[in-house]
């Protein structure tokens, strides 16, 4: 048999049950707010912890920059070091270039000839001279066609001249100066 009842509950019992769901209700809410306070705390931690690490990386990345701007220097330094060296080899070449085609002259130069004159422009020379006989002259031309820094030896005059008692031939070669060996 089923029973009913019909008899009302007491005011007392509805307000405790009212006050137990309203307790359980705020707790609920105060655990949830809660909650949400420690996931907050945690996640602005983690959110610090990441500006940190940017700021970090941040200057590390400036500090490779200035390290960067200093390897560029040293880069321009070695350019203009290797440009200078470039600079003073081309002028060894051309110092030792004149020094070595003067010692090979010397050397060509038969005896009882004489250079009295020695000009240069532009690669080209013109040597004036005295010589004892013609066939001193043609044997100088002769070294000057088989030498190392001269080439295309010309002889533009050849003039018999009396110097101090002596008869001597005056002549004057034009010839090609090459430095660059």
């Amino acid at each position: 048999m089923i029973r009913i009842n019909l008899l009302p509950v007491p005011k007392v019992r509805k307000q405790e049950a009212l006050i137990i769901q309203l307790v359980v209700g705020v707790g609920a809410l105060l655990l949830v707010a809660v909650g949400c306070y420690f996931v907050g705390l945690n996640k602005e931690s983690r959110l610090n912890q990441i500006k940190e690490q940017i700021t970090n990386k941040q200057r590390e990345i400036d500090e490779l920059k200035a390290k960067v701007g200093e390897v560029e220097k040293f880069k321009k330094q070695a350019q203009l070091l290797q440009e200078q060296l470039g600079v003073i080899k081309s002028l060894e070449a051309g110092r030792n270039g004149p020094v070595k085609m003067m010692d090979e002259l010397t050397d060509l130069a038969p005896r009882k000839l004489w250079i009295i004159n020695f000009k240069e422009s532009s690669k080209k020379v013109t040597i004036d001279g005295v010589a004892e006989s013609g066939p001193t002259i043609a044997d100088f031309l002769d070294n000057l066609k088989t030498a190392k820094y001269f080439s295309n030896p010309q002889l533009s005059l050849v003039q018999a001249q009396e110097m101090e008692g002596l008869k001597l031939h005056k002549f004057v070669i034009t010839v090609t100066v090459k430095y660059d060996i």
